[in-house]
């Protein structure tokens, strides 16, 4: 039986679901990871070796040994490619497996694609995002801890850039991930926590004051500002601000800018994605890959937390 940390009260008793409920679909998957591998070497190989045939023979015809070369390392990249297809599509229905269980488990809802789509407005507004010109959204993950309401999803935002050809280019203006948290009540003002304010000129923003950090680690790393002081150095305790940095650095972030608006604390990192199922050349059967996006979450889970305690003590 697979043994998983249980010291969160959230967690209690995921053991036991994991073995009645995500392992035996892992058991299946991994019979058909074992297929696929084995039919993607052997089409690989194959689809290598033609190519590097082609390659030897414009060596030997033609005498052209840097063009041959070349041919073989393509042959061989095209070889792992044909690898690579044959698992990517089991990567993401583990990914779907492992996510709706656990978030079944924790009485929250995870939708891969066709979700609502957050309103970016004030995300905008405040700075915590940049323009962009398209957008679109995968992963959402919500639901309620502990009498507090949040959603979590991935984004990417583009802007279109056009040369002088017209030709047009799309560069990522964010790619990250967007995490709202109910407060349950409205703040008596704004709050904005960023990085850098100096890129994003902050200090211009009508009746936004700079806001000076208690703890010295946090005001070297952030610039916070706010329409409320009072509030604003309520709401930014170095305890919480904690969670903040923790939370970044379990989603391998950069970057993590948050904000108190309205009834929400809205937060975004600049990462890579997330709750990942991990690589398909490792048994699915195996408790890392859960055990990672279990951590994950518990990063999660410290930030709603540390928001609930706040509106406790307001």
């Amino acid at each position: 039986m697979h043994n998983f940390n249980e010291t969160r009260p959230e967690f209690k008793g995921f053991s036991k679901f994991y073995e009645q409920n995500i392992h035996p679909f892992l058991q299946k998957k991994e019979l058909q990871r074992q297929e696929k591998l084995a039919k993607g070497k052997q089409y690989g190989t194959i689809t290598a070796g033609v190519i590097v045939l082609i390659g030897v023979f414009i060596a030997l015809k033609f005498g052209i040994f840097l063009v041959a070369a070349f041919v073989g390392a393509v042959g061989i990249l095209c070889g792992f490619g044909v690898l690579y297809g044959m698992v990517s599509k089991l990567r993401g229905q583990t990914k779907q497996i492992l996510m709706s269980n656990i978030c079944t488990f924790l009485g929250w809802s995870f939708q891969a694609k066709d979700f609502v789509e957050p309103d970016l407005s004030l995300w905008k507004t405040n700075k915590l995002l940049p323009g962009w010109d398209r957008v679109n959204f995968e992963d959402q993950m919500s639901g309620t801890v502990n009498g507090t309401e949040f959603t979590f999803c991935e984004a990417h935002l583009e802007t279109r850039h056009k040369d002088n050809k017209g030709n047009t280019t799309w560069r990522t203006a964010f790619r990250g991930i967007l995490f709202e948290v109910g407060f349950q009540r409205e703040f008596l003002g704004r709050t904005v926590v960023l990085r850098d304010a100096g890129f994003f000129n902050f200090k211009k923003k009508a009746g936004m004051k700079r806001v000076g950090l208690v703890d010295p680690k946090f005001e070297k790393i952030f610039e916070a500002y706010g329409t409320d002081q009072v509030e604003a150095r309520y709401l930014l305790t170095p305890t919480f601000m904690q969670k903040l940095v923790d939370l970044e650095t379990s989603v391998s972030g950069k970057k993590i800018r948050f904000g108190f608006l309205k009834d929400k604390l809205h937060i975004a990192v600049e990462a890579p994605n997330q709750f990942e199922a991990g690589s398909m050349f490792k048994p699915l059967t195996g408790s890392e890959r859960t055990e990672k996006i279990l951590t994950e979450i518990g990063a999660v889970l410290d930030v709603i937390n540390g928001v609930r305690d706040a509106k406790r003590q307001r």
